[in-house]
């Protein structure tokens, strides 16, 4: 048996590994959000992969300018000694600088000169850098949150991938089925969790160290986490505008981005608009022996000649991707949310399954090999299948297959679902009864429930074998 003391130094060590683990899985999550994976779709992509591509690339861009160049140049006295125009231009370009037009006298008030200080242009880097990882942190938190109740999609919708290449058929096969019992045992585990609970290592510190799921989040739980994380993308765009605005300190928000555009499409100079000033006045204060000498000098600042074309992109860029986002989440949420939705997904996908008169005449009647004509002649079982096997969670995955893997792989697995939900829930046939109707031969099949069946019910199909 441990001592106390010996227990006291034994939980901080631990808590210490679970907060290093946590760090750790943090970092590596992050760096692989810079990689595609098959839990997303597109329009994801856009957002956390490409835009912060083309971001790192700006500022890429920017920094060699801005390091490596001469982004600022300061016009001084010529019998000025080289180290004080150097001086100048480093105070210049730290302290800010202000504009005043042209055609206006400079003010002789210093506080008015503040007022009208460009202060941005020292940072674009670092807000190009934190635009990108603001755009990174949806798909960080999807990534280390969508797994928690045992649904991996990136890893199903991988395996489905990976079938598609498999050239023999009885190969091909077992890989659809080992997808679908992984996939059926992650729903039975959704389902056989009185409350699910979400655990989060312990950080030393108690933001929260347990959150208990609602039982409506049994089996919607990827579900609405996924649509959290659109919604999340649609907020952070809406966001960027926001910090655009602040970081330039416009006071037009709604309307800059088309300001700056209608200036460099109608060719209206940065003089009469004051956007991304080129030329800009700067004070500095020189103590000569027990004075103290205040001068303004004239700098040119070269590196907003590509600011300009920079914050111009990415406001359009931006605007467009908020309104291909806002449609994408639109569209989710209408499939995802409306159970009508889900059905007809499921059904389509049946009926392409049992749409070949060939297999039609060579099937017999069973209930997992006639899909259709049970769901005909029996309609609840559809949202039985739908709602209380499948259930959000698993409809979902199979949308993800489907754009990922393709529909093919997806109407294997929806046979295989089904194949399982009628073995659950009915044994063999009971009961077939042959009539001769209108020179047709008619099937009556009823098929009586399992011990095991959540909803113990006789379901009775027929099928029209005229043709047999």
């Amino acid at each position: 048996m441990l001592s106390q003391p010996f227990s006291d130094h034994l939980v901080p060590t631990v808590g210490r590994r679970n907060e290093m683990f946590f760090h750790a899985t943090l970092a590596r999550t992050f760096i692989q959000s810079l990689s595609l994976r098959g839990d997303d779709d597109f329009v994801d992509r856009l957002n956390y992969y490409y835009t912060p591509i083309m971001l790192a690339v700006a500022c890429f861009i920017i920094s060699a300018k801005q390091y490596g160049g001469t982004p600022i140049e300061c016009w001084v006295n010529p019998h000025s000694r080289e180290s004080m125009e150097e001086y100048i231009e480093s105070y210049c370009w730290i302290q800010n600088t202000y504009w005043v037009p042209m055609y206006e006298n400079i003010p002789d008030d210093y506080t008015t000169r503040e007022t009208r200080q460009i202060g941005y242009y020292q940072w674009v880097p670092f807000i190009l850098i934190a635009e990108a990882l603001m755009f990174s942190m949806p798909c960080i938190m999807w990534r280390l949150l969508n797994w928690q109740t045992g649904l991996n999609i990136q890893n199903v919708v991988a395996a489905a991938v990976d079938s598609q290449t498999i050239i023999d058929g009885a190969e091909r096969k077992k890989a659809i089925e080992s997808i679908t019992d992984s996939l059926i045992d992650i729903l039975d585990l959704q389902s056989s969790t009185a409350s699910s609970t979400l655990r989060l290592p312990n950080m030393g510190f108690s933001v929260w160290s347990k959150l208990s799921l609602s039982r409506f989040l049994r089996g919607h739980y990827v579900t609405t986490l996924y649509m959290t994380i659109k919604i999340c993308y649609t907020a952070n765009i809406v966001l960027q505008f926001v910090l655009l605005n602040a970081s330039l300190k416009s006071k037009d928000f709604a309307l800059f981005g088309f300001q700056v555009l209608n200036d460099l499409f109608h060719g209206k100079a940065w003089t009469e608009s004051g956007h991304f000033p080129r030329v800009t006045l700067c004070d500095f204060e020189v103590r000569y022996l027990a004075n103290l000498n205040r001068y303004t000098v004239q700098c040119a600042l070269l590196i907003n000649i590509i600011n300009e074309k920079v914050f111009a992109f990415f406001w359009c860029w931006y605007l467009i991707l908020m309104v291909i986002t806002s449609l994408s989440t639109l569209f989710w949420l209408s499939k995802v949310m409306l159970n009508i939705e889900k059905m007809e997904y499921v059904v389509r996908f049946m009926q392409i399954a049992d749409g070949s008169e060939r297999q039609k005449r060579k099937q017999k009647p069973s209930a997992d090999q006639s899909p259709l004509t049970i769901i005909r002649q029996n309609p609840h079982l559809l949202k039985r299948f739908v709602e209380d096997f499948l259930k959000s969670d698993g409809v979902f995955t199979l949308r993800l297959i489907g754009n990922h893997a393709g529909e093919l792989v997806v109407i294997e697995i929806v046979k295989c679902l089904w194949r399982e939900f009628c073995a659950r829930n009915w044994g063999d046939i009971d009961v077939v009864l042959a009539n001769n109707e209108n020179n047709h031969k008619t099937v009556e099949v009823r098929l009586r429930p399992t011990k095991s069946s959540t909803n113990p019910e006789t379901i009775v199909f027929s099928n029209n074998l005229a043709e047999q």
